[in-house]
């Protein structure tokens, strides 16, 4: 019993596949690559170095924002406590900041 089918075979045909040609760079001197190497190792030493500094001075200006903000909230009807709390707060701020200094 054969049975007949609309489909039919398709040819097998040769597939080629393309030439890949490789490539390579010029190679460069290893003493210029060398050289390449430490300026980018000294040029992100210098940059974690600014960066560390930056992040300890904004230590110093948390704390100074935190005492002006604390004014500034308390300015508008301020009571004896608050401004005591107020001089305290501030107080323990400039001795803090002093001895981060090493002064």
């Amino acid at each position: 019993m054969a049975q007949t089918t609309r489909l039919q075979a398709v040819g097998e045909e040769e597939i080629v596949e393309p030439e890949v040609r490789v490539t390579t760079a010029p190679a460069k001197p290893r003493a210029s690559q060398a050289a390449m190497t430490n300026l980018l190792v000294l040029s992100l030493r210098a940059l974690s170095q600014r960066a560390v500094v930056a992040l300890g001075s904004l230590v110093d200006l948390a704390l100074i924002a935190s005492a002006f903000w604390l004014v500034m909230t308390v300015i508008a009807q301020p009571t004896t406590l608050q401004l005591v709390a107020l001089a305290g707060y501030s107080l323990f701020i400039i001795v803090a900041l002093w001895m981060r200094r090493g002064s």
